[in-house]
């Protein structure tokens, strides 16, 4: 058996790891198993804890506990309509009609009971869900769509939490450097899943930059680690950012088509088949800018142009979305889903274990940094 890589940057320091490998805290993909065999590998698997009850949290974190003595991350989505939720009683009903009008045509078209009902304001879960990772002692907390601010930071690290920001631009970089951030992740606009905007841009293309533009932008701008995110999947992508100045990457699509996954097997099938070029970017499917592959459900809602029907705020977008969701689910319908996916999912080919994908990413990288481009990475 060959010896591990040593491949250690700043970030690892920092969060106590052994690779510089982040496992993305993707909603309805990262559950313990997922997290736990990141972090036993030597990367940082990050639990997923947006609009999830308390308790449910707690319970997920003793169960990673049990799966694994290393450390690991809880992430929640940040962003103000969370903080607390907006009430969705101020939604005009011609918005919520206009919605339920594009989406009734394909609940009959699957079965369902037509509807026009005004979406519920969601539970406040994210105080709640902070207070657990903090009596929890969480090693790392991670946080997109927004800045936790300086108060948070501090209560954080005053327990000994480290945390990991994503940002999409250099003005919000040095914003949660201001205040506390430990680690920052660059997001490219790459990235599948939602753009980590702190305020949701009028249109999808604005303010997006890819990773090779970001990354030098972000890593002039702060003191603190900067972790690369959006279009990586291995150890290539992994010795670009480097090459870049960033101490390690993020990945999303790679895990997420990992056996240990949760996301439904009908989502894992799409992406083994798909090209990078069929994703989309749209605010139909939650209210909030995602990069997800094409599907009936993106068609319907006007998700290739943007251009049918306006978006809810988020959550409501996708609280009204979600009875064509769960049908989705249950039926492994991968044409109702949303099928989270970075532009770079055409060269996912198989579902490895994330173990392997971890080692894998290490040693490719290794042998070509070692190979080419120096000797060592301190």
């Amino acid at each position: 058996m060959s010896e591990r890589p040593v491949l250690r940057t700043a970030v690892c320091d920092v969060l106590g790891i052994e690779y510089p490998i982040l496992q993305s805290g993707m909603g309805g993909v990262a559950g313990s198993a997922l997290a736990a065999e990141v972090s036993n590998a030597g990367g940082l698997g990050i639990l997923a804890g947006t609009l999830t009850p308390p308790d449910a949290l707690r319970a997920s974190i003793r169960q990673l506990r049990c799966l694994t003595d290393r450390p690991f991350g809880v992430n929640l989505l940040m962003l103000p309509e969370l903080r607390p939720p907006s009430s969705t009683e101020g939604i005009a009903e011609d918005a919520i009609a206009a919605v339920h009008a594009v989406l009734n045509p394909v609940r009959e078209e699957l079965g369902l009971p037509t509807s026009t009902r005004r979406p519920p304001t969601p539970p406040d879960f994210v105080g709640a869900c902070l207070e657990v990772v903090i009596e929890e002692g969480v090693p790392v907390f991670s946080a997109g769509l927004g800045d936790p601010g300086p108060e948070l930071a501090s209560r954080l690290h005053d327990v000994g939490i480290k945390t990991v920001v994503m940002v999409t631009n250099a003005a919000d970089t040095r914003t949660v450097e201001a205040s506390g951030a430990d680690v920052i992740v660059a997001q490219g606009l790459e990235a599948g899943g939602h753009r980590s905007h702190f305020t949701k841009p009028a249109s999808r293309s604005i303010g997006d930059l890819g990773t090779f533009a970001l990354v030098p932008e972000v890593v002039d701008a702060v003191d603190v680690p900067v972790v690369a995110a959006g279009g990586i999947l291995d150890g290539r992508g992994l010795a670009a950012a480097l090459a870049l100045g960033a101490s390690g990457v993020l990945m999303g699509s790679r895990f997420l088509a990992c056996r240990e996954s949760m996301a439904p097997e009908a989502h894992k099938k799409r992406l083994l088949e798909e090209r990078g070029e069929q994703t989309v970017v749209t605010d139909l499917l939650t209210g909030r800018h995602a990069r997800v592959l094409r599907n009936a459900m993106t068609d319907a809602l006007g998700g290739a142009s943007g251009a049918d029907v306006e978006a809810l705020p988020f959550p409501a977008q996708y609280l009204v979305n979600a009875d064509v969701f769960a049908h989705a689910i249950e039926q492994e319908d991968a044409e109702h889903l949303p099928l989270w996916a970075g532009q770079s999912i055409g060269r996912v080919h198989d579902l490895p274990w994330a173990a392997d994908v971890v080692s894998d990413t290490v040693r490719q990288a290794f042998d070509l940094v070692t190979g080419g481009l120096a000797r060592s990475i301190t």
